[in-house]
């Protein structure tokens, strides 16, 4: 189906959006972010293989899953307990492998959320956002939802904020909307509360494999 166009800006519908894209399914006016509470649009989990590692200058920490961003040389990667690893050597998209200046042993399995360095904060079409009643007292914009507590207000980012930094304003799908529950970003990773918040909130379907 077209999209409907704001101010020569043609919005698309996003593919976990089951409903019609109008002013239906749309919280008018907008909102804002709190883009502190999300990631550089080059932030990445890092997770080491299963081997040791003993301290030392030149050392290579092998990772389960190859960059999804590169890394410059310098940076100063925290795996915990004191397991820092200085890059002396640039990791580009794609390398399996870091390779620097350990500070102490790595047993294999740890994990590091390197937060990136583009500057740059996106916030994707599909997110589930969230804020307390005092917050939103406070003027406070929507972070990452907490689906534990949960949050007073949750909702679903319908487009994706490409510089948030720049403009943090994001649109908002309505309660009670229908959507492919299996289409949203993450879903498989969402664990049993969050499924079940986001079920309670809106229509769910399953998009046909």
């Amino acid at each position: 189906m077209p999209g409907v166009t704001y101010q020569s800006s043609t919005l698309q519908r996003p593919e976990w959006l089951a409903d019609d894209l109008s002013a239906m399914c749309l919280i008018p006016a907008g909102t804002q972010a709190e883009i502190t509470a999300f990631s550089y649009s080059d932030a990445q989990t890092l997770t080491l293989a299963a081997e040791v590692v003993t301290a030392g200058a030149g050392k290579t920490l092998n990772l389960v899953d190859s960059l999804e961003y590169p890394i410059p040389a310098g940076q100063i990667l925290d795996f915990g307990t004191g397991e820092y690893l200085t890059l002396t050597t640039a990791a580009e998209k794609g390398d399996t492998a870091l390779v620097g200046t350990l500070a102490a042993d790595t047993e294999g399995g740890e994990t590091y959320d390197w937060p990136g360095v583009s500057g740059r904060t996106v916030i994707p079409s599909g997110t589930l956002v969230g804020r307390t009643y005092a917050e939103r007292d406070a003027g406070t914009g929507f972070g990452i939802a907490d689906t534990a507590t949960p949050d007073d207000e949750v909702f679903i980012v319908a487009f994706q904020n490409e510089y948030a930094e720049q403009d943090a304003g994001i649109t908002l799908v309505r309660h009670d909307a229908l959507i492919y529950e299996n289409k949203l970003p993450g879903w498989d990773g969402f664990d049993a509360a969050a499924k079940a918040l986001v079920r309670s909130l809106y229509n769910c379907l399953s998009y046909p494999s």
